[in-house]
């Protein structure tokens, strides 16, 4: 995956090992040490299946992540009820990654963009790359053909509105679970559909930002 502009080199690909420690402050920084999960459920979740981590990087520096965890039926219902936290989904909850032609439900676990400079061209183009490459990323942990919802935790009110915006709705109030969170879920055709449509919309303001810049 790579989106190039202005020397500009945007790429998302395979977490390893060694990114697992920065991912972990990454969260903790995003979403404060009471939610951001502990380091040894994201060591035990790669191990498991490391093929739904995924690092962001622009021309070569890392500037944020994206974790898909494949939930396997048996704590499906619990972790959509809030009586199994995010911290108590263990190892064993989740696919292998030979079991991919299995998966039905993903977890969007966490999505991070950071940027030193705040509000910048960082995360536009970062979601940017996300939205043109969400199939093949999510190939990497399901067969989309067989996937039938992705379910997200609302961190923030800001998320809250853009997860309503990409065809997310509500499954669950964060006064009904026990992390006090929000749970939200996509039909994956949907959000499949809603953000190509973003997609589209964002390349053909490019196009007339650099039809303008070639004008003058």
């Amino acid at each position: 995956m790579r989106e190039g502009e202005r020397g500009i080199s945007c790429q998302a690909h395979p977490a390893t090992p060694a990114d697992l420690n920065w991912i972990f402050q990454l969260e903790i920084e995003a979403y404060s040490a009471q939610y951001a999960v502990a380091k040894q459920t994201l060591d035990r979740w790669y191990g498991r299946n490391p093929c739904g981590f995924s690092i962001l990087t622009m021309n070569g520096r890392r500037i944020g992540h994206l974790t898909i965890i494949p939930l396997h039926p048996k704590i499906l219902d619990s972790f959509v009820q809030g009586t199994i936290l995010e911290q108590n989904i263990h190892e064993d909850s989740l696919h292998t990654p030979e079991e991919k032609h299995l998966v039905k439900n993903l977890y969007f676990e966490s999505i991070i963009i950071d940027s030193a400079n705040g509000h910048s061209i960082l995360p536009i183009k970062a979601l940017t790359i996300l939205a043109r490459d969400l199939v093949p990323l999510i190939s990497r942990v399901c067969e989309p053909r067989n996937l039938e919802n992705v379910y997200a935790l609302a961190a923030s009110r800001r998320g809250e509105r853009f997860m309503q915006a990409l065809g997310f709705g509500l499954v669950k109030s964060g006064q009904a679970r026990a992390d006090r969170r929000a749970l939200y879920a996509a039909k994956f055709d949907i959000l499949r559909n809603n953000i190509s449509r973003l997609y589209d919309r964002r390349m053909a303001v490019r196009k007339g930002e650099q039809g303008k810049r070639g004008i003058g």
